[in-house]
């Protein structure tokens, strides 16, 4: 026997690296974790060369050593155990590992630990700490604007940044696919190597929000950029994102700053039509049609094999009578991630860009939605 771990302990571990592990790999090392255990520490690590995640749990040790196994098969073994210690022996002559747990006996397969990648070196005295809950928060608020199409690779994540606002420094976080945009600002300190600004890939960022889960308010993390990589400390895991190269767009210049037409909405009452009046929505399409009247918005849908629908929602406009066309989807994903009761809609003309913000005042945090319109 060369350690004995809890269960629930090293269940929880392997649970980590399954968003990471054994997905499309040609590698079949990449669908192995690392296992490496000494002076009761067990270090467990999966990477897709892109992403890794290095996890530290308390282990009871006999000997030292090391192994690399299959993780899913690892975890489904682990997870189907009766709630007892759990006790693991290597191989060293064919690189297998012996789980022992009740009466129950595993022999595993696994390839030569040495063949595992290598992760990129950081240094301990340049991470930050920020709290937790502030970043998964603003990747809630923005990463759903991010581009899924493979060939906008600069697109295929979030950019942030550090920015000064009234002497203050400011953390921003950017997502577009070029028909949206999402943005958020929250005053935070400064963080190391952002200054010009990192893009971080989507899978990478939707895995750090996974890891921090339901961490408590108050609970802080650390973090740290160097030019290739982002380095995340959450609790007892590492997380190291290779950052995306490229030039991130120059969003700024595609905010609106001259909208005339100000509207003012219950976001809960406009959310519950935009859902009912999307049922007849076309598929090819998503096409909605907000007619705005006198305090008045109707929206409109039409399918061609079903029929349409109609619904008018009080809000507070005084504006001249005006038509425009948006993806419906795009507005209830807006709509889905501002924290206000009542929103703020800023439109200029049938072809320009919408800007959606929260009701607030403030000049030092901010987010907005930008949504392009639609010709219908």
């Amino acid at each position: 026997m060369d350690f004995v771990i809890n269960r629930r302990e090293f269940l929880k571990g392997l649970a980590i690296m399954q968003g990471i592990t054994g997905r499309r790999t040609t590698l079949p090392i990449l669908s192995h974790i690392l296992m490496e255990w000494q002076n009761d520490s067990l270090t467990i690590t999966g990477t897709d060369l892109e992403t890794a995640i290095k996890e530290d749990l308390k282990v009871s040790t006999y000997r030292n050593g090391k192994a690399s196994v299959s993780a899913k098969k690892l975890y489904e073994i682990v997870r189907e155990l009766p709630e007892e210690d759990i006790q693991i022996e290597k191989n060293d002559e064919t690189h297998w590992i012996i789980i022992r747990c009740g009466k129950s006996t595993f022999n595993l397969a696994g390839l030569d630990p040495e063949e595992f990648p290598s992760l990129p070196p950081y240094k301990e005295e340049q991470f930050s700490q920020i709290p937790s809950k502030l970043l998964k928060d603003m990747i809630e608020k923005t990463t759903f604007a991010a581009s899924n199409e493979e060939s906008r690779y600069h697109l295929n994540g979030v950019f942030l940044v550090q920015k000064k606002k009234q002497d203050k420094d400011v953390l921003r976080m950017v997502a577009t696919d070029g028909h949206r945009l999402s943005l958020i600002d929250r005053e935070i300190q400064r963080i190391q190597g952002i200054d010009k600004g990192v893009i971080i890939p989507k899978k990478g960022i939707l895995e750090i929000k996974r890891i921090i889960g339901d961490m408590d308010e108050e609970e802080r993390m650390d973090i740290y950029f160097n030019q290739t990589n982002g380095f995340f400390r959450i609790g007892k895991s590492l997380m190291i994102i290779r950052l995306i190269e490229g030039e991130f767009p120059e969003y700024e210049q595609v905010i609106p700053k001259d909208n005339d037409k100000k509207l003012l909405l219950d976001k809960y009452k406009v959310y519950g039509s935009l859902k009912r009046v999307s049922t007849m929505v076309s598929e090819r399409g998503e096409g909605i049609k907000l007619l705005l009247k006198n305090n008045l918005m109707e929206l409109s849908s039409f399918h061609q094999d079903f029929g349409d629908a109609k619904e008018e929602v009080d809000i507070f406009y005084d504006g001249p009578t005006f038509e425009i066309g948006f993806n419906v989807r795009y507005l209830i994903d807006a709509l889905n991630v501002i924290d206000t009761d009542q929103v703020k809609m800023e439109l200029k003309d049938e072809g320009s860009p919408c800007l959606i913000r929260p009701n607030i005042t403030s000049e030092i945090e901010d987010q907005l939605c930008i949504i392009m319109p639609m010709r219908l």
